[in-house]
């Protein structure tokens, strides 16, 4: 990932310097499971211990080999003595990669679902500030029916609460350990080894595998990061609806430190949701590295390396675009600008007409078929849009509503108010405590 959309703590996970920090981890962590069985000295272990990875050393065996692992235990080797056999001893280079790749995704994982949770919190507070402020519900892009700005928010704490389970679900499925040999049938090493590694990095036993953990495992993470910025994409998407001058509801933060101070390089006017927009743009790359993710899943027979070269790409890419544009959502709903005056301007607006429903229901209530009230109700509410009138004022005038409903009940009904009713059970149910 361009260094632009990449953020310190992520990208030192997806490091080369962590990856290789991480294969040095499952060696070491095999020569102390032979030592356990017996196979290494205690002498040669307390050496084994000691050795460090140095890029340089790599650099040059990996010039001479073009093969990764087989520098790497070269270059670790390369201070040691006759110890220096053990290293890499009965296992295959899979074994240390995929073994490497399982810490690396619990570290991602763990990181990402702290962005989840410190987003999840800004929504959280942003909603129960906002949990009385009406504005127009749409669907269709067009004007439904008045709902909780807060309740809107809250719909995407509870989404992103889900994507925090399919993670965490995930990580319990990543945390395999494999150190079963050249296809996985143990005839160089044995399941008890593996076993100990395993507790050793604090990994689970892969069971049973041939030369790799099985891509479903690594294409169920791409997946899940796809789903999550989407989501993103989504909250986004809300945003530079919201933020239309047109509309001019909310707005994410401008002109701060910090923030984006130019709109336009010819327009000094312009104000544009380029936060948001920078969401959705990389939520595309992430979808689509997904796909590749897919596609890695069938290898031939017990592992073929067509999956190698697009996963060097795609996860950190995939990994680092999510915790960037999960940054960006939070900078935006924690630094939003919410005109609840232009909300409600906006439901005025309508000239009563999502109260429509209301009095097609009241109507029914009060005996009319209910063919009967939803054609009424929709020619009066035709009259509104082109004759430019008032629904209420059109329902007080009409013999047959006025007829089946009071002029205080009708007055009544106008109410932004008795949309926000539930809305506290609503958060409630969400576990937050309300007020």
């Amino acid at each position: 990932m361009i260094p632009r959309y990449s953020r310190k703590k992520i990208t030192d996970i997806w490091s080369d310097e962590n990856m290789y920090n991480c294969w040095l981890k499952v060696e070491i962590a095999t020569c102390e499971a032979w030592n356990e069985m017996g196979i290494i000295p205690d002498e040669d272990l307390e050496k084994i211990k000691n050795i460090k990875f140095d890029i340089n050393t790599y650099e040059k065996y990996f010039n001479e080999t073009k093969h990764d692992i087989v520098s790497f235990v070269k270059s670790v080797s390369e201070n040691l003595g006759d110890e220096s056999r053990w290293i890499h001893h009965g296992i295959t280079s899979n074994d240390v990669k995929d073994t490497a790749l399982s810490i690396q995704l619990i570290q991602s994982i763990d990181h990402i679902n702290d962005c989840i949770n410190q987003l999840m919190n800004s929504l959280k507070t942003k909603a129960i500030e906002e949990i009385a402020t009406p504005i127009v519900g749409r669907s269709h892009g067009m004007h439904a029916e008045p709902m909780s700005f807060g309740a809107k928010l809250g719909i995407f704490w509870d989404e992103l609460r889900r994507h925090s389970e399919r993670l965490l679900q995930t990580k319990e499925r990543s945390s395999l350990c494999m150190i079963s040999g050249p296809v996985g049938s143990f005839a160089t090493v044995s399941p008890d080894l593996e076993k100990i590694v395993s507790k050793k990095l604090g990994l689970k036993p892969a069971i049973i595998t041939n030369q790799v953990i099985q891509r479903d495992i690594h294409g169920e993470y791409s997946q899940n990061l796809a789903l999550l910025a989407s989501s993103l994409e989504k909250l986004a998407i809300e945003i530079r609806h919201l933020q239309r001058s047109e509309l001019d509801e909310a707005r994410e933060p401008f002109g701060k430190k910090g923030f984006v101070t130019k709109g336009s390089s010819s327009m000094p006017h312009k104000r544009n949701p380029e936060l948001s927009e920078r969401i959705c743009g990389l939520a595309r790359v992430i979808r689509s590295n997904s796909s590749t993710a897919m596609q890695n899943i069938p290898l031939w027979h017990e592992r073929d390396i067509s999956h190698s070269s697009a996963e060097r790409v795609i996860l950190p890419d995939s990994s680092i675009a999510t915790d960037y544009i999960l940054y960006l959502s939070d900078e935006i709903i924690s630094g939003l600008e919410i005109n609840r005056e232009n909300m409600l301007k906006n439901l005025n607006d309508s000239k009563g007409l999502i109260f429509s429903p209301r009095i097609m229901l009241k109507l029914v209530e009060n005996g009319l078929d209910r063919n009967q009230a939803y054609d009424l109700v929709q020619s009066l509410s035709m009259e509104v849009l082109e004759e430019n009138k008032d629904l209420k004022d059109l329902c007080l005038n009409n013999e047959v509503v006025s007829s089946l409903i009071s002029k205080k009940e009708i007055i009544e009904i106008f109410d932004y108010e008795f949309y926000l009713r539930f809305t506290k059970d609503q958060f409630k149910e969400l576990g937050w405590k309300i007020n």
